[in-house]
């Protein structure tokens, strides 16, 4: 990589680094982490994935057993993800990752295009 597109890529990184949903991200993120909720939900999803994945090797996706950790995953991962800090982190995170993506068609929209019409 030359020196001038080295150093623009330095200075879309700085600035992507000032950008308030970013810097609201970075918060959010935080928040979430430092959550004793979260991490408590977070676990029990966990426990949940675990049960469920061995229920389904023991005895199969349509056995009773599986059928309910099943349920009991997914009420796991509805309370994760509704809780309020979980919810924010998300939001933020949506409109980050959309900027991301609108960077990435500036950028490299031309190659990807150039892609798609060499198949």
């Amino acid at each position: 990589m030359d020196e001038r597109t080295y150093n623009l890529a330095i200075e879309i990184n700085e600035e992507l680094n000032k950008n308030e949903d970013v810097l609201l991200l970075n918060e959010a993120e935080k928040k979430m982490n430092d959550s004793y909720e979260v991490y408590s939900l977070s676990n029990k999803k966990d426990e949940a994935l675990e049960k469920y994945i061995s229920n389904k090797e023991i005895y199969g996706a349509d056995h009773e057993l599986t059928v309910k950790s099943r349920n009991e995953l997914k009420k796991a991962k509805e309370a994760l993800q509704n809780h309020p800090l979980v919810k924010e982190y998300l939001e933020i995170y949506s409109r980050v990752r959309n900027l991301y993506l609108e960077i990435d068609d500036i950028l490299l929209g031309e190659f990807k295009k150039e892609k798609k019409t060499c198949r």
